[in-house]
């Protein structure tokens, strides 16, 4: 089935709420999707609810930040749960509380430091929730819970307090506050590999390496010269429990063409399954892929479920 299992929405970094990703996805023409949030699931049950109302299949699903010092992994794990309905996601959501709490007392952190070098008492978390919150209606008080706060919303929140630059994009905001930063630096917790993948499999869910390339800066030539490496992760993440590897948009058909093939002939005869997705974002950003990339997926292994 024609498949894009790799979306983000409001819930995390995206610009769109579920419902709104739904109809985009429906109107691509796809089969099935998935909302992957960054550390939340805050989303997915509105999300997979609109999608069934539409007649798309839809998994329960999210990335993960983990970071992984063995082989210098600071990346992602995306995580696809087919029978959330039946057997719920306990375990993971209880990993990604903590992280969630921690996302959102590095914002509080920024915050602070916003107020003293802009010299503005307003800039406070109830305010910039309402900015955020702002087309969203009303929100319970699991739906804030929920939310996965990053840069993101502090670079877009200091924009539309006219603090920042009306040309300013988030990667010179990056550049220019945090590397080296004005912000003193904060370093998130986040999961080991291991961990996050057993939590995973403690609701029955599958483990997915994303965007497999990023690590290669997307050049098929660099993977190429560093084979060896590159085999050596994918051992590692198989030891480690990781169940797939996406097949991901690479900004160009050609790219996306050739790294894919990379990945998929060393990745398969260790076991991996493959997925595919565009890592959208939404409408109104640099990441808006909906309708440049997806791909006919088989379905995940028995081990688990049946599509």
């Amino acid at each position: 089935m024609d498949a894009n299992l790799h979306l983000h929405s409001r819930f995390s970094d995206g610009s769109s709420w579920p419902e709104e990703i739904a109809l985009d996805a429906a109107g691509q023409g796809l089969a099935m999707a998935a909302l992957t949030d960054h550390d939340t699931l805050g989303g997915s049950i509105r999300f997979a609810d609109a999608c069934g109302r539409l007649g798309l299949k839809a998994v329960q699903a999210c990335e993960i930040d983990v970071v992984e010092p063995e082989i210098d992994y600071k990346s992602e794990i995306l995580a696809y749960f087919p029978r959330a309905a039946s057997k719920g996601i306990t375990a993971t959501k209880a990993l990604l509380d903590g992280v969630l709490e921690g996302r959102r007392k590095r914002l509080e952190y920024f915050l602070y430091w916003s107020r003293t070098i802009f010299r503005r008492e307003d800039l406070c978390f109830k305010d910039i929730l309402k900015f955020r919150l702002a087309s969203a209606g009303p929100a319970d008080e699991a739906t804030v819970a929920s939310l996965s706060w990053s840069k993101v919303d502090l670079f877009l929140y200091l924009k539309e307090k006219g603090l920042l630059s009306p040309k300013s994009n988030y990667n010179n905001f990056k550049k220019d506050w945090f590397v080296p930063g004005r912000f003193p630096k904060y370093r998130l917790s986040k999961p080991t590999v291991r961990a996050c993948v057993e939590a995973i499999h403690a609701d029955s869910g599958f483990a997915v390496i994303p965007h497999f390339g990023h690590l290669w800066n997307d050049d098929v030539a660099a993977m190429e010269n560093d084979a060896a490496n590159f085999e050596s992760k994918l051992r590692h993440f198989r030891a480690r429990g990781v169940d797939g590897i996406e097949m991901y948009w690479y900004l160009g058909n050609k790219r996306t063409e050739e790294i894919n093939a990379f990945v998929a002939a060393r990745a398969a005869p260790l076991g991996f399954f493959f997925t595919f997705g565009s890592d959208c974002h939404g409408s109104g950003t640099d990441k808006y892929t909906m309708g440049k990339f997806s791909g006919e997926f088989e379905g995940f292994p028995e081990k688990y479920a049946r599509y």
